[in-house]
């Protein structure tokens, strides 16, 4: 599968939070990396065809995302940085009530809901109410229902913010086994969540100023360097 994005740009009242960016991806792990207000969160939102461009499009497979419309969102995965979600639901009947939503039969919500507690390490947590979760536990439980549809497009959102160092390697270790043999992206403004992505797309005021491995966008001695040297000096 291959998304292509052709001078996409998206302004807010004059103001260009995505400045036309042209960029072709198709399988494997990319990270959006940058500080707050660069432009990730609009980026995605219209990946998610939550937002129009105000000129450019966004391709998959060559047809025009807007246009294919339930077509690619049945597609598609997707955490945001909020998620809603009933307080008093179990963690189980939440991911059984999203499953719903998506259009699965129940026979085989069930059984994709009692995998994916499994592998975000909330199996034993499945009966659990949502609004007892810890922070870090509803960020796994947001994982799991972007998975649910076994998306081919799967866009998570600060997925480790605001957590502990040791949560986030826990969210990061179910992160890593979903992500792969899709198109992932993973959008942070840590270094630690997107270090291991097969591309790190650096962004800054609304462009992609760098991108590469981890490796070569250290040796390049620029924005990168500078925002890992901040977060590990």
């Amino acid at each position: 599968m291959e998304l292509e994005l052709k001078k996409l740009t998206k302004e807010f009242q004059g103001f260009k939070a995505v400045d036309d960016i042209t960029l072709t991806m198709s399988n494997g792990v990319y990270g959006l990396l940058g500080v707050n207000g660069a432009g990730k969160t609009t980026l995605m939102r219209m990946l998610c065809t939550l937002i129009k461009p105000t000129s450019g499009s966004i391709l998959c497979d060559g047809k025009d995302i807007f246009a294919l419309d339930g077509e690619y969102r049945r597609i598609l995965g997707y955490l945001p940085q909020e998620f809603g979600f009933y307080p008093e639901f179990s963690v189980h009947d939440y991911l059984m009530y999203i499953a719903s939503i998506k259009g699965m039969r129940i026979s085989i919500a069930r059984k994709r809901v009692t995998e994916l507690l499994r592998q975000v390490g909330l199996a034993k947590m499945q009966n659990r109410k949502m609004k007892k979760l810890s922070g870090g536990m509803k960020r796994r439980a947001g994982i799991a229902q972007a998975m649910l549809n076994n998306p081919k497009i799967l866009i998570l959102d600060e997925a480790t913010s605001s957590v502990d160092t040791r949560t986030e390697v826990t969210i990061q270790k179910a992160m890593d086994n979903l992500m792969r043999g899709r198109t992932s992206f993973v959008i942070a403004h840590r270094l630690s969540t997107i270090r291991n992505a097969d591309l790190i797309l650096v962004m800054k005021d609304g462009d992609i100023v760098e991108q590469g491995n981890h490796e070569e966008l250290l040796a390049a001695n620029g924005f990168y360097k500078n925002l890992f040297d901040a977060q590990w000096s």
